[in-house]
């Protein structure tokens, strides 16, 4: 009688694949980076900015299922030339520019957050900060999920590179 081992061959598994769940993570660690530099690019153009009035030639509110969001479109002049924007609002924010035909403004060129509407700046923050706060839940939860994700691999790609040992009965 003859016993001899054999291994299974070394082939991508599958549960590897399942590595690309800190996709996730990533993502809202960009998102709370993003919302910070946003947060603190609109309170450095309403503190530095400067302020000029600014006339609204566009506005809208979408309404879609249970969201509701909307635009403005602005047009100011800064040393002789004319400049034009549209920004996106909350439905807060557009609440507050209803029947605004001119709206005050802070701007500064070259910033993260070039321009600063004076009547929703307090909600601009506030909403920045809430993303944030939203998204770093996410992160902890999604990095905390990641660690039971990563153990869940390690076992099955383990189970699969075990030695697998057949007995084989030679007669001769």
């Amino acid at each position: 009688m003859k016993l001899h081992s054999t291994k299974l061959p070394k082939t991508m598994n599958n549960y590897r694949l399942l590595n690309f769940y800190w996709i996730i993570p990533a993502y809202l660690l960009f998102l709370i980076f993003q919302q910070g530099m946003v947060y603190k690019g609109a309170i450095d153009t309403y503190e530095n900015g400067q302020t000029y009035l600014a006339e609204v030639t566009d506005f809208d509110i979408k309404q879609i299922a249970a969201q509701a969001n909307g635009y403005v479109n602005i047009r100011f002049e800064v040393d002789g030339e004319i400049i034009e924007r549209k920004l996106s609002l909350s439905i807060q924010m557009a609440q507050e520019l209803m029947e605004s035909s001119n709206i005050p403004i802070r701007y500064q060129p070259g910033t993260f957050q070039e321009i600063v509407l004076y009547p929703t700046f307090e909600i601009q923050k506030s909403t920045s900060l809430v993303n944030m706060g939203v998204a770093f839940i996410g992160f902890v939860v999604t990095v905390i999920a990641g660690v039971f994700v990563n153990r869940y691999i390690r076992r099955k790609v383990m189970d699969e590179n075990d030695e697998k040992f057949d007995i084989e009965r030679v007669d001769q």
